[in-house]
């Protein structure tokens, strides 16, 4: 699969929330683990890939851990299984990457990314 990473990833375990709008105004928060970070984006990771479509715009916060979240806006740009050179489902989930992300947010991914 061809690297379209604007920057080097990092495996990191972080808490990422997500704020998806729906039609009625609703808003629907939901809670992932993420385990791979760039100053570009992050993969959330979950089994269920019908929660997003490619081109959703969503808000996230990421958690600086447990001291302050981060918000900042996200593409969905990938859904994907990740399987072992075994053929192991070894990870699936959805790769998101930052829109206009502010300063804030910026220092939070680079703290995290070292």
């Amino acid at each position: 699969m061809e690297e379209r990473r604007s920057g080097d990833r990092k495996r990191v375990m972080i808490t990422t929330t997500v704020r998806k709008r729906k039609d009625n105004d609703e808003v629907e928060i939901m809670e992932f683990r993420s385990r791979d970070l760039c100053i570009g984006g992050i993969f959330v990771s979950t089994e269920d890939l019908s929660l997003f479509q490619l081109g959703e715009e969503l808000e996230i916060l990421i958690d600086d851990d447990g001291r302050k979240y981060y918000k900042g806006r996200a593409r969905v740009v990938r859904s994907a299984r990740v399987l072992s050179k075994q053929g192991e489902l070894t990870d699936s989930g959805f790769g998101l990457m930052f829109t206009s992300p502010d300063p804030d947010f910026i220092e939070i991914v680079q703290k995290k990314l070292g």
